[in-house]
């Protein structure tokens, strides 16, 4: 048989509860032991009391005194005068002195327990009354054997004291199983939880059909199950296609240098030269914006803020862009002033990531609006290309995001842009979304709370 694990939740619960229980019984048992002592008490000095009455009853002015005493093993009576001679006395009491008085003042009637009458080393309850024989005055004392009593409750604190530890050993028992039937469900979601593998990562915890807390810590990790598997699967979605737009960039620098190797002299160095610093400088933004993202998951992204003239980051940008590519319009009309509380390089880089976008898609024409609404600063970026498909507007902000289902991309995009620019939005507290109501292009919304200027 398998020891407890005294460390374990069932063991401790288990304990608590069987002392908690033992403490009520001790507890529970004492009083039980002073309340029939004090009813067996009470009793019996009911008996005292009918018994002096009958004593008194039976006096007659002038007339001897005799006593009666039916009970001559367990009981005894004694009148005492006040001069201390003893009047009369039951045969058991006979030629003995007087008993103690206890009545002191105006007292009228006492009783107590007392072991020093002449009787036997017997334990006795004794009554003493004021009365009158005559006109003289004079204390009855009336005395009774209280061994029963006294041998009723060690009769029955011996049988408490057999049976409590029985019962306490029983109650015990019973929570040990009682909290192996409640915590069974637990050790079987424990047990189905350490089952699951990457191997078996859909598996999930059978939830019981009851509504209590069990039924909802099942339900609740199978929703962690299902984030930590959907997590999974983007971090190898996104570990597969960083792979491959990786090795894209190496794939023409490879090929560039193999050529180069295999024919000297047959290809235009200066033209291989400029091919292998396209695809460096390619491939090193892609590795930059892969170390923003994986610092973003880890929770590193952070970075100092302040307060930003949001519209001079714009028109930085804008200026690059159009000496970038001369080619294509960008309209900066509608760019108005707006401070925002930010870090300066992150919304540069969401503003420059936009801005790529819309050249790569414009057909030859980028409007861009900024302006303070409210208490939040709005960004506007449209271009006049084909626009997103509506079946595909949920899916843009995602990480290596394709319109399309191919693999490969002629705009020099790699689908990172617009999921890193909604990670920095994100991480300043706003917000970026795709206008349906543009129809003629693609339209990007930013909304970025503005700067609160203390009053």
């Amino acid at each position: 048989m398998n020891r407890p694990n005294v460390g374990s939740l069932r063991f401790r619960l288990s304990a608590v509860a069987t002392v908690v229980v033992a403490v009520v019984l001790t507890v529970a048992s004492v009083a039980l032991l002073r309340v029939q002592r004090r009813q067996l008490t009470i009793n019996m000095d009911n008996q005292l009391q009918q018994e002096a009455n009958d004593v008194v009853a039976d006096l007659r002015p002038g007339e001897p005194i005799e006593l009666i005493n039916a009970n001559p093993e367990d009981r005894a009576i004694q009148i005492v005068a006040a001069d201390g001679t003893v009047l009369a006395a039951t045969d058991n009491l006979a030629g003995d002195p007087a008993l103690p008085n206890p009545l002191t003042g105006s007292a009228t009637q006492a009783t107590r327990t007392r072991n020093d009458l002449p009787l036997e080393d017997d334990s006795y309850r004794v009554l003493s009354r004021r009365i009158q024989v005559g006109d003289d005055a004079a204390i009855l004392h009336v005395a009774e054997n209280s061994d029963d009593l006294n041998d009723t409750i060690r009769l029955l604190t011996a049988a408490l004291g057999l049976a409590l530890p029985a019962l306490i050993a029983v109650l015990g028992a019973l929570m040990w199983w009682l909290t192996g039937r409640t915590l069974d469900p637990v050790e079987r979601i424990r047990s189905e939880v350490d089952a699951i593998t990457t191997t078996n990562s859909t598996q999930r915890i059978h939830v019981p059909n009851r509504h209590d807390e069990i039924s909802r810590l099942a339900t609740t990790m199978n929703n962690m199950l299902e984030r930590l598997n959907d997590a999974t699967a983007r971090q190898q979605q996104f570990v597969a296609d960083a792979a491959h737009e990786l090795r894209t960039p190496l794939t023409r620098i490879r090929t560039n240098v193999e050529v180069d190797l295999a024919q000297p002299g047959a290809a235009d160095p200066k033209a291989t030269n400029l091919t292998i610093r396209d695809e460096a400088i390619g491939l090193q933004h892609l590795i930059d914006d892969l170390l923003h993202l994986a610092r973003s998951d880890a929770g590193h992204a952070g970075a100092p803020r302040t307060e930003v003239d949001l519209d001079d980051i714009v028109m930085q940008e804008i200026q690059l862009q159009r000496a970038a590519h001369p080619g294509v319009k960008i309209d900066a009309r509608q760019v108005s002033g707006a401070h925002v509380h930010g870090n300066p390089e992150q919304l540069s880089r969401a503003v420059r990531n936009l801005l790529s976008n819309a050249v790569r898609h414009a057909n030859s024409v980028i409007s861009v609006a900024l302006s303070e609404r409210g208490a939040s600063a709005q960004l506007s970026v449209a271009d006049d290309g084909p626009g997103v498909p509506t079946e595909h507007r949920q899916r843009i902000f995602e990480r290596f995001a394709r319109v399309h289902d191919a693999r490969t991309r002629d705009d020099g995009g790699v689908g990172l842009g617009l999921a890193i620019t909604k990670d920095i939005v994100d991480a300043h507290g706003g917000s970026i979304t795709y206008d349906d109501d543009h129809t003629n292009g693609a339209c990007f919304v930013v909304s970025l709370p503005l700067e609160q200027t203390e009053l």
